[in-house]
């Protein structure tokens, strides 16, 4: 519920980039790093999506004991666990972790959530994935805030075409983080800053 949230949140993964400058290469050291830089991004193999229904070949829906051990491109490696209200399947890659599947006790998938930055969304301005500006969240055409209870708490969530977003814990700005838990003080655009990450992405709610 709450913690599994919070837990789902503070699992992102965040992949920086470092480049080192020096004085001195030569051109051959400078094309090299070039076809270096190119492997790498050919490396990570096809862009992969989550949507209202689905990443890849996970489908909301599938029962949970036909969900293959791997699936070229997705991942190669999934894990059962559980939660305090679901039977979970949290499946990984070379990347690291990758997304859960939740049961709520029907044996088939009801909830896919991303808790790495392997899988995107694809969105009219371009891709984006867990760890961006949650900026981009807001620029989707249509998006809406929607209020979230459960138990004697709740929290703000964003939906856009079936999929649900809501910022990271970290670097929230002050009125930002009174608003966001209050069910009558609705957050608006203003109230993001440029730090303000995308801390949850799934087809639900995992509780």
């Amino acid at each position: 519920m709450k913690k599994l949230f919070y837990l789902a949140v503070m699992t992102v993964l965040l992949v920086g980039c470092s480049k080192g400058n020096s004085t001195g290469n030569s051109d051959s050291d400078s094309i090299l790093g070039e076809e270096e830089i190119m492997v790498e991004k050919d490396s990570i193999g096809p862009a992969v999506y989550i949507t209202r229904d689905s990443i890849g070949a996970i489908k909301i829906g599938m029962p949970m004991n036909e969900i293959p051990d791997s699936v070229a491109d997705l991942y190669n490696k999934k894990t059962l666990g559980a939660s305090q209200d679901a039977v979970t399947i949290e499946f990984s890659n070379e990347y690291g972790e990758s997304f859960v599947a939740y049961d709520f006790g029907e044996n088939k998938v009801d909830v896919l959530n991303l808790i790495g930055n392997y899988v995107k969304v694809k969105a009219p301005r371009g891709d984006f994935s867990l760890g961006d500006s949650f900026r981009k969240v807001l620029e989707l055409p249509g998006v809406k805030a929607e209020w979230a209870g459960y138990d004697d708490t709740g929290m703000w969530y964003w939906n856009w075409e079936g999929l649900w977003f809501a910022p990271s814990q970290e670097n929230l700005p002050e009125i930002l983080a009174r608003r966001l838990y209050h069910s009558d003080m609705h957050p608006t655009q203003a109230d993001f800053t440029d730090e303000v990450t995308i801390g949850f992405i799934g087809t639900g709610l995992p509780f």
